[in-house]
């Protein structure tokens, strides 16, 4: 990493056959342009993809700061930790390439990195765009596990330090300083999405480390992103398959029965589907997942010579 001025920032966004998500994401930050300053940057991380994403950064090198880069080894922690290596400046915000750049989140996250130095890494809040009408089933609750797959994160007011056991920063939008990544390391590339995989959990991998060692982190509602999220993509079988993988990543996995408690959940989300609460009966499908993957985490725990996959 070379020197650079002490206020710039490096935007990471790591890719994966997705040229034209990232073109979108690529033209949200083209029309808040006027939020980067000299010395700021643009990373673009191909995980080793095969459509024409390379073409779509090439379009906006004339627009934007923009530098490509192909990280080979395939997985979203993988290519995250790629990014860490090419970044030039010392503070570092993550986007995700289906992520649409709102006006003054740039601008947030540069002004609370001048004026909390002692704050290590920070999340930004992630709104829902639904690419059109709202659905009827969505009334906006608080539903942790839902929230996860549609991407929604407010957890918090502006400027408020992240308490023990909070809602950690969704990988969509967050930021870290060189000096955290020095101390906590790579991500985890055991975690995380890789290839067409729906697996999740190593930005909070990251930053629970970082709590663990006594780096600290600052919730900035105003460095708001959007989230592009395709309502076709939900269905019973991606539900379950998400909260399965959800539930593999438990660190100490319970001895329960899991089929006594998925049948519990596929039970309260019937009741809330009669309620007309679809909205928590997909929550519960979700929860019937976890319970599945919890006790699939059991047994591989209960393996000679297997884990579940240490820390980075």
């Amino acid at each position: 990493m070379s020197s650079s001025s002490h206020d710039a920032v490096t935007i990471s966004i790591c890719t994966y056959n997705r040229a034209e998500q990232l073109r979108k994401t690529l033209s949200s930050l083209n029309h808040v342009a006027v939020e980067l300053l000299p010395g700021d940057e643009i990373i673009v991380v191909d995980n080793n993809g095969s459509d024409h994403t390379h073409d779509v950064v090439k379009n906006f090198r004339q627009l934007l700061p923009i530098r490509y880069v192909i990280e080979s080894t395939q997985g979203l922690s993988a290519a995250r930790n790629c990014a860490l290596l090419n970044a030039k400046n010392h503070f570092l915000i993550f986007i995700d390439d289906d992520i649409t750049v709102l006006p003054g989140c740039i601008k947030r996250y540069r002004r609370a990195a001048l004026e909390h130095k002692n704050i290590d890494f920070f999340g930004g809040k992630i709104e829902v765009d639904w690419q059109g009408a709202q659905p009827g089933w969505y009334q906006g609750n608080r539903l942790p596990m839902l929230d996860g797959l549609i991407g929604r994160y407010d957890p918090l007011g502006d400027t408020v330090t992240y308490p023990p056991e909070a809602h950690l920063p969704f990988g969509a939008n967050f930021a870290v300083r060189r000096a955290l990544v020095d101390k906590v390391g790579k991500f985890d590339p055991n975690l995380g999405v890789k290839g067409e995989s729906i697996a999740r959990g190593e930005e909070s991998d990251y930053f629970q480390r970082a709590i663990e060692v006594g780096f600290k982190g600052l919730y900035l509602h105003e460095a708001a992103v959007g989230h592009r999220f395709q309502v076709e993509r939900i269905s019973l079988a991606y539900l379950f398959r998400y909260g399965v993988q959800k539930g593999l990543m438990v660190e100490n996995p319970t001895k329960q029965a899991w089929v006594a408690r998925a049948l519990s959940q596929v039970l309260r989300g019937l009741f809330q589907l009669l309620r007309g609460r679809k909205d928590r009966f997909y929550q519960c499908v979700i929860n019937s997942g976890v319970a599945r993957g919890v006790g699939l985490a059991n047994k591989r725990a209960q393996l000679p010579n297997k884990s579940l996959g240490g820390k980075a």
